[in-house]
């Protein structure tokens, strides 16, 4: 389940469907937990994903509406880490995508993933 354009995504993990939110709060979860500033999360992207970020990303994501939600927090990263052994290569994909369709601050955020631009609409001032 879904609602992509606006950062949410659920899946099943731990047992139960959990909420993976990609709000201000995933943001500054995120950037909190791989000790790095907002600016260089599209230097970390540029080298591929690794486990260390796929695991931070979910984490962060489910940490923000579980926070947002004013629910009690009775889990931790590394059982994050271990529900991941159950999501398959769709359901990644599925976080991926909500999580670069997303906003931020009312702006569109790809977080340094290139996206197929075809050509510049900017006037070349000539």
């Amino acid at each position: 389940m879904a609602n992509r354009k606006r950062g949410f995504y659920t899946v099943k993990l731990g047992g139960k469907n959990r909420t993976l939110h990609f709000s201000m709060n995933f943001w500054s979860n995120l950037t909190e937990v791989l000790e790095i500033k907002l600016h260089e999360i599209g230097k970390i992207f540029d080298d591929g994903v690794s486990l260390n970020m796929i695991r931070a990303i979910v984490y962060s994501a489910i940490l923000a509406n579980e926070q947002e939600q004013g629910n009690e927090i009775d889990f931790n990263i590394y059982q994050v880490g271990a529900w991941l052994d159950d999501l398959d290569p769709e359901q990644l994909e599925g976080v991926v995508t909500a999580m670069t369709e997303s906003k931020i601050l009312g702006n569109d955020l790809n977080v340094g993933i290139k996206r197929n631009v075809k050509k510049s609409t900017k006037a070349s001032g000539k």
